[in-house]
């Protein structure tokens, strides 16, 4: 936030994506923090607009993958790779950030290409399972969203689904 990173574009398929979508809709777009942009899409029209308002000095690409090796995901990273590598050369991979499970093809790839950051989510975590996992506290993190009072909140309901009881 205080480099002045303006946008946040997060590249991710299903779980690995709507808890950011849906944070993004919640808390919207928090005074001095980064907007965020979810590509859970292979529309093209849609892609091509996000890439046109990209601004790659001030934008993060969060390539996000349990998998590491989707199909849709890996396409976004690499158009979005290609478009950032051309502005900014060899400085593009401080602009990328990965967050999947141990051992990926992503995991892989964000290190070789030197991603500012790589957040490896504990693999027992189901994709649909994932908006307490980094899947959701990354993006909460870079929008500004509360992340504490998400996780208090968790824990609050673990406790509740706990107990045997008329209010479970």
């Amino acid at each position: 936030r205080n480099a002045g990173y303006r946008h946040v574009v997060l590249l991710g398929m299903g779980g690995s994506s709507l808890c950011a979508e849906v944070l993004r809709a919640v808390y919207g777009v928090r005074a001095g923090w980064p907007e965020l942009h979810v590509l859970d899409t292979t529309d093209e029209h849609t892609i091509n607009n996000a890439a046109r308002r990209m601004v790659p000095e001030r934008t993060w690409i969060v390539v996000a993958s349990k998998s590491g090796g989707t199909v849709e995901v890996a396409s976004l990273e690499q158009f979005f790779w290609a478009r950032v590598s051309e502005a900014l050369g060899r400085d593009a991979g401080s602009r990328f950030i990965a967050v999947t499970d141990p051992g990926t093809a992503l995991q892989k790839l964000a290190s070789t290409r030197g991603y500012r950051e790589s957040f490896i989510n504990p693999a027992d975590i189901g994709g649909r399972f994932s908006a307490l996992s980094l899947f959701g506290l990354v993006p909460a993190a870079l929008l500004g969203a509360p992340a504490r009072d998400l996780l208090s909140a968790g824990t609050v309901m673990a406790q509740g689904c706990q107990q045997e009881n008329h209010a479970n």
